[in-house]
């Protein structure tokens, strides 16, 4: 199916799939930026709690994005991943930092016997 394509239509090709991805990406991130409004949009503690449930079903697939959409640029475009990662370096070391931070935030936030309790958990979320 490739082996008939030339250089030029296989650069468009990875542009497209890299493009998608970098689009669903940034369409998820702010998706799921709603979760800084959620101590403000619920009122009573379990409104609060049903928005928190309904937002946390979607950071492995935000996080899941990113991964492959990193992926698919060091594949398809070494030299330019190279510069563009090596130069942001530490900020997409926060940004996956943060991706952690709010997997644990909404496995461990209702758990019984968290030592940091919800409040702290509900912080990690905002940020």
């Amino acid at each position: 199916m490739f082996e008939n394509l030339t250089y030029l239509a296989l650069q468009q090709y990875w542009w497209f799939i890299v493009s998608v991805l970098g689009a669903v990406f940034v369409f998820l991130t702010f998706v799921q930026g709603g979760q800084t409004l959620a101590p403000m949009l619920g009122k009573t503690k379990m409104e609060k709690k049903m928005l928190y449930n309904a937002i946390g079903r979607k950071w492995d697939l935000t996080f899941t994005t990113i991964v492959t959409f990193g992926g698919a640029f060091f594949a398809s475009f070494p030299l330019f991943y190279s510069t563009s990662f090596g130069g942001a370096y530490w900020v997409w070391i926060l940004i996956l930092f943060s991706f952690i931070i709010q997997a644990v935030s909404y496995e461990s936030r209702t758990k019984a016997g968290n030592l940091l309790g919800e409040k702290t958990f509900n912080v990690f979320l905002f940020i």
